[in-house]
């Protein structure tokens, strides 16, 4: 059962690192050239795109920092308390411990896909944000 539950959020976890990865290459590809600005885009609208841009990146790194973080002591947390399974007195201390184990195991599970996933919701936000619909509108020339 633990293996499955493993896998499932391995498999979850990577299928979330994948859409940011392919959402990156989108922004790459919308990302405005340098020979943008020398075709009659201003230099203000190029440079107020940069910021948008850096701002953006910051915040994202930011936040996948403070998600990696926030997993990595859940998952310290966990080895602590499986490790402490070893000090049940008796076997009714040790089906106590483990089940409690279990269910904070797929509780942390749960939250942190919770959490990956407001984060991709936040990321998509901020995403049209950088690059409005109408970016000819915002472009003077």
């Amino acid at each position: 059962m633990d293996d499955q539950v493993f896998e499932t959020y391995r498999k979850a976890s990577a299928s979330f690192m994948q859409m940011q990865q392919d959402l990156f290459k989108q922004w790459a590809q919308q990302w405005p050239s340098a020979s943008m600005e020398g075709a009659g885009t201003s230099s203000e609208w190029y440079q107020r795109i940069q910021k948008r841009w850096r701002d953006f990146a910051t915040d994202s790194l930011n936040m996948h920092r403070e998600s990696l973080d926030s997993m990595y002591k859940a998952a310290i947390d966990l080895i602590m308390q499986a490790f402490r399974l070893s000090e049940s007195a008796t076997p009714d201390d040790y089906q106590r411990a483990a089940t409690e184990l279990h269910r904070k195991m797929f509780e942390t599970f749960k939250e942190q896909s919770e959490v990956q996933l407001k984060e991709m919701e936040k990321e998509v936000e901020k995403w049209f944000q950088l690059f409005p619909t109408n970016q000819t509108a915002e472009r003077p020339h």
